[in-house]
């Protein structure tokens, strides 16, 4: 190793975003991870009613599986990201798609309901569940500049898969069968896992904070006395490891406690990366990636807008971290190391200290070494005490119980009205194309400022709320009264426009929570709110077919739908009307 060793102070462990190069292959893997994940199950109501006459079964109980297979999909949110944060997006991907894989090869030999209940709404519903997160994670963390872009392409596979997806299983129900669609699956998952594999781990970066930049030590490099961020031009620094630095530490003087001063790597025994056997060498990001450090993580729109980053971009990207205290560790020089993931250990002895590390007193969960930890920072229950967010989670709880059943129904309801099995799943296939568009258009017009009359546009924030209140409301409207629309073409316009009006519920809840609440509690926001949503999906369903089953039609199911819609885009109108008295309060506080 040339030079001198960096000595290591205070700072955070931040992915660094390439924004670009294989990041467009990682939006690609994350694009098909939607066409087939989502694809499946916005198109599971094409085989709903093959399944209920196989079974015998009826509306609540079919409806059963859809809401736990969307409900285990959102609500194992919180889990998935602590999955995430510790072993990489990559592993996360791959171990839903095998969860998944085990349940869909079960459903085959299915024979009885009961049997599809548990094979795929629960077993299948925690492998998409593995798979949905990091599939937007991973699209976050690679992107900065470009992310709106990004997280558009990615998340327009979800339609993209219900368009393909209704027509072809309606295809392999009608020449071979309902089987026929679960062993094909079982090959779609397989190209799941193989789109996971493109969520490479990303380098990261050790950034000071202000303290340690204040007291930034000086050592000899060929010669030359530099100080440690001169050594690298940059503020922050490639990060050794820190598992290898832990080991030297755990060799000589054992591990240290958060906020003890972590000796010069010299003191400790300098750390030969060219040394270390290819054989033993991991991936950075691969295990403790701790992408939750990032507030931004699930921010799917562009950072440009956000005002830590308008304020001072330098600053965001060092503290772009969700813990305020980190544990220190060590670092050498970028030239040293290289690409970090050529230079991780993965042996026993490293895991030994990571394990110590954690145990220590006041630790941080700064490499998601902590996965209770992960999951308890997500369910941050204060959150419900702020009545912005309350109303808020409130409206997501009631836009969930409404949002899948449409979908779920609508073949079944095309039957109910004389359409046969085509028209039923071209039905569906209009939602998919609308959907995806709807996608693209509000990502696009949500960052930009709208040309309306006496600078109401200007507020980009007040724009988004007010897009996804009105489309809440149109979709309400449309679904409450979706039993006037008799005919394949009216039927199809309908779900065109529900497909449409929808996205903005998919495409703007996480950057409309960050103009609600700021990007300090996003993670823990988000969190909460998947697991209200994954609630709100699992009595949805079944309460709707309840409703079918007693009234004998799905007029009611629609109804019911629609209400709950309807009422979530209404009552947000109350938001603005909450944060004037806020306003006021906080003058009024001042003054005095």
């Amino acid at each position: 190793m040339t030079g001198a060793p960096v000595s290591s102070g205070g700072g955070k462990l931040v992915p660094l975003p390439p924004d670009g190069g294989w990041g467009w292959v990682v939006v690609i893997g994350s694009f098909f991870v939607h066409v087939f994940a989502d694809g499946f199950v916005y198109s599971f109501g094409v085989l709903v009613e093959t399944l209920m006459e196989e079974f015998q079964a009826n509306n609540t109980m079919a409806a059963l599986i859809i809401s736990l297979l969307t409900g285990l999909t959102l609500g194992s949110g919180p889990l998935a990201s602590a999955v995430c944060n510790k072993y990489g997006c990559r592993i996360t991907t791959i171990t839903g798609a095998g969860v998944a894989f085990v349940g869909c090869a079960i459903s085959y030999f299915a024979t009885a309901m009961w049997h599809i209940v548990i094979s795929v709404g629960v077993i299948m519903g925690v492998g998409f569940g593995l798979m949905y997160c990091p599939a937007i994670v991973i699209v976050t963390m690679y992107f900065e500049n470009k992310r709106s872009l990004a997280t558009g392409i990615a998340v327009a596979g979800a339609g993209v898969g219900t368009v393909l997806f209704a027509p072809i299983n309606a295809f392999f129900i009608e020449n071979y069968g309902w089987r026929s669609v679960f062993l094909a699956f079982l090959f779609v998952l397989v190209l799941c896992a193989l789109c996971g594999a493109t969520f490479a781990p990303l380098e990261f970066a050790l950034v000071p904070d202000e303290e340690e930049e204040e007291n930034n030590e000086v050592f000899e490099e060929d010669g030359k006395k530099v100080t440690a961020n001169e050594a690298h031009g940059e503020k922050a620094t490639l990060l050794t490891p820190p598992t290898m630095i832990e080991r030297s530490m755990s060799q000589s003087s054992g591990v240290q406690r958060v906020g003890e001063k972590i000796r010069p790597a010299s003191s400790v025994g300098a750390v030969d990366v060219e040394s270390q056997p290819r054989s033993r060498r991991g991936t950075v990001g691969e295990r403790d990636s701790g992408y939750l450090n990032r507030k931004d993580v699930f921010y799917t729109g562009s950072i440009s807008n956000v005002a830590e980053f308008r304020e001072d971009p330098d600053k965001y990207r060092s503290t772009g971290s969700l813990h305020g205290r980190h544990t220190t560790v060590g670092s050498i020089p970028a030239h040293s190391t290289g690409k970090l993931d050529d230079v991780r250990e993965g042996s026993e002895e490293d895991s030994k200290a990571l394990d110590v590390s954690e145990k220590t007193d006041g630790s941080d969960n700064v490499e998601g070494k902590n996965m209770f930890k992960t999951i308890s920072n997500m369910l941050s229950l204060d959150l419900l005490l702020e009545p912005t967010f309350l109303l808020f989670a409130i409206s997501n709880l009631l836009t969930s119980v409404g949002f899948n059943s449409p979908l779920y129904f609508l073949p079944l309801h095309s039957a109910k009205i004389g359409l046969d099995a085509i028209q039923g799943s071209k039905v569906l296939s209009a939602f998919g194309i609308a959907n995806t568009i709807g996608r693209v258009v509000f990502g696009v017009v949500a960052d930009h400022k709208l040309p309306l009359p006496a600078g109401l546009g200007e507020d980009t924030a007040r724009n988004r709320l007010w897009m996804y209140n009105i489309s809440l409301t149109i979709c309400g409207l449309l679904t409450t009264f979706c039993y006037k629309f008799a005919g394949f073409m009216p039927l199809a316009t309908y779900s065109a426009l529900f497909g449409f009006s929808i996205a903005s519920y998919i495409c703007l809840t996480s950057v409309i929570l960050v103009d609600l609440l700021g990007l300090d509690k996003l993670t823990n926001a988000f969190g909460l709110l998947l697991l209200w949503q994954g609630i709100g999906t699992v009595f949805g369903p079944p309460v709707s077919g309840y409703l079918a089953d007693m009234s004998g039609s799905y007029t009611l199911s629609f109804v019911f739908c629609g209400i709950n819609l309807l009422v979530s885009g209404l009552m947000l109108f109350g938001i603005p009307i909450l944060q004037s008295r806020r306003a006021k309060a906080k003058a009024a506080a001042i003054k005095n």
